[in-house]
């Protein structure tokens, strides 16, 4: 029970620091949004590599890439992966960046339907009664969002749907979280360190704040990311994703409240049928864990 609660705890302040990670990245919302997530690959990849040094894993995270090398398909699945949590965490730090952290939080909540979605499409996974109402109840709020704004809301699904990509992708891969996010930053940089030197920009030419916050960036990417790897080690993860909803909740409230964003009472029958959606999806987590 101590280990269980360990790694709620750890769960906990996870989801909490990334709920309150837009007010880090609405702070960096006057720098170009590519520029930004470039220097976040750039300080995560340094950030990884000291990580590695100071815990003597040299050796390991060798043993790992050689893994990988050796099977290309895994490693193919790697690098795909690498991309999807690229999308998503470009596509987050642009939407708050650009006034749209509220739509930015609805992807996450609809983050695990669309998980389920993928799960049963690709792998032929099997879905329960209450799994099905969840995502028909998401889909029709969608769609009423949709009808009501005339538009498609792209950064929620793109969202949504990467990060569902990356968990697809990366099933079954036997590599470590703290290698696997030292190989996804590593080869996204491929890509984004030419960008930063064709803007020609130095990084010097920023404030002392602006310099501060970029430094941090990889830091800020790799706690949360940690603990959230080190929480589902000592709890079931399951009882993990009961508490992820902590994360777009706070994402909305403080679009709303902080950042001023507004949600028109017009929307707010497709939010219920999404929360209500939520509701029913935990209902069905928690109906199967009784009879486990």
């Amino acid at each position: 029970m101590d280990k269980t609660k360990t790694g709620l705890l750890l769960g906990f302040i996870c989801y909490l620091l990334w709920g309150v990670l837009s007010l880090y990245w609405k702070m960096l919302g006057h720098i170009d949004s590519y520029t930004v997530f470039s220097y976040r690959i750039l300080f995560t990849v340094v950030t990884m590599l000291v990580y590695m040094l100071l815990s003597g894993k040299t050796k390991t995270y060798q043993a790992e890439f050689k893994m990988l090398w050796e099977r290309k398909k895994w490693f193919g699945l790697m690098v795909a992966a690498s991309f999807a949590i690229a999308l998503n965490w470009l596509t987050f730090i642009a939407a708050v960046a650009n006034g749209r952290a509220a739509q930015a939080s609805l992807g996450y909540y609809i983050m695990p339907l669309v998980s389920i979605c993928l799960s049963v499409l690709v792998l032929k996974e099997h879905i329960t009664r209450t799994g099905k109402l969840a995502i028909g109840l998401a889909g029709l709020g969608v769609l009423l969002l949709v009808v009501q704004s005339g538009e498609v809301p792209l950064v929620s699904l793109t969202l949504a749907v990467s990060f569902g990509l990356y968990g697809l992708l990366k099933k079954g891969l036997p590599v470590s979280s703290d290698f696997a996010m030292l190989f996804e930053a590593g080869c996204v940089l491929v890509f984004s360190l030419p960008y930063l030197f064709w803007r020609g920009e130095s990084f010097f030419s920023y404030s002392l704040q602006d310099m501060i916050l970029l430094g941090l960036s990889g830091i800020i990417t790799a706690i949360p990311l940690l603990l959230f790897a080190e929480g589902v080690k000592r709890a079931p993860l399951n009882l993990i994703g009961f508490i992820q909803y902590i994360n777009p909740t706070i994402q909305l409230l403080i679009a709303v409240f902080v950042y001023g964003e507004t949600v028109y009472q017009e929307q707010f029958p497709a939010f219920i049928l999404i929360w209500l959606a939520i509701g029913v999806f935990i209902w069905g987590q928690i109906s199967q864990m009784r009879k486990a």
